[in-house]
């Protein structure tokens, strides 16, 4: 999608709002709002960004060729050179700037403080979450997260908000966990979800398949914050609630696609997908089959 169409990531600067990068980023994608917001952006030459501050907790993942790059913040003046994987950590309202010797690029993940609460909030009991500024930080697990965020922005228009939305969750905890000024304690839970409240999910996503289910929608069925309901449904049902979902749009699908009267379209429709082409790759990818050739093979 083109960048006009979605919010943009921001900073203050002079006093003002305006945008982190002059220029408009090459890919750009609002999951939930204005309070998740993810760009990539490529720069062919050196640049100096002054002084400023992010509106909202915002990561920098570098890709590209090596560049030497200086960044000042919380008082400290660091440089090094980047390379393709490290990582940056800005806390909002946090005065900082940086500067690069050569071209370069990375995305931009913004995170805004009620999306934090909503993913942490339970584990902060009311405190206040503070992120610690990172520079050049290495973390294989916080890069393979964005670079999943960065997949499904790649989608656009056909982007599943459950993925986003578990990857989102996944990151809030990452951090949470390893680069919070006051660390938070998350205790490990075992043994799934209750089965009255299992019950209720199953029957929540058996109803809705055809809809776009959320996250957010799932576990307010079961009453549980975010992280708990996605941990103790993996442990009761073995998928993930995206896998869970998928396999169920699937499994209507096959169903569906058995009845004459349906085109592979509105059976796309009916099971939940927006993009035909993203039915098509999803049924492909679990039944080994095209939605086309199986119908063809049913008749």
């Amino acid at each position: 999608m083109s960048a006009e169409f979605h919010p943009r990531i921001e900073v203050y600067e002079e006093g003002r709002r305006t945008p982190s990068a002059p220029q408009l980023p090459v890919l750009s994608s609002a999951f939930f709002g204005e309070d998740v917001i993810m760009e990539r952006h490529l720069t062919p030459h050196a640049a100096h960004y002054g002084e400023r501050e992010q509106t909202n907790h915002t990561l920098f993942i570098y890709e590209g060729e090596p560049v030497r790059a200086e960044w000042k913040a919380d008082g400290k003046r660091l440089n090094g050179w980047l390379r393709s994987g490290l990582l940056w950590i800005v806390p909002h309202s946090m005065p900082h700037m940086c500067s690069f010797t050569g071209p370069h690029g990375g995305v931009l993940l913004s995170i805004a403080n009620s999306q934090i609460e909503r993913h942490i909030g339970p584990f902060v009991r009311g405190g206040r979450f503070e992120l610690v500024p990172e520079f050049n930080l290495e973390d294989g697990q916080l890069e393979h997260l964005l670079r999943g965020l960065l997949a499904v922005a790649q989608d656009g228009s056909c982007a599943d908000a459950l993925v986003g939305e578990l990857l989102v969750n996944a990151v809030c905890i990452r951090l949470a966990r390893r680069f919070a000024i006051s660390k938070v304690n998350i205790v490990p839970c075992r043994g799934g979800l209750p089965p009255a409240r299992l019950k209720r999910v199953l029957e929540y996503i058996e109803s809705n398949l055809d809809k776009n289910i959320t996250l957010t929608e799932l576990a307010g069925v079961a009453n549980m914050s975010l992280y708990y309901f996605a941990v103790l449904f993996r442990q009761s049902t073995g998928l993930s609630p995206h896998r869970y979902v998928l396999s169920q749009r699937v499994e209507r699908a096959k169903e569906l696609l058995q009845d004459p009267k349906l085109s592979v379209l509105e059976v796309s429709m009916n099971v939940g997908f927006e993009h035909q082409n993203n039915f098509a790759r999803a049924f492909r990818r679990v039944i080994g089959v095209s939605p086309t050739e199986f119908k063809r093979g049913c008749l």
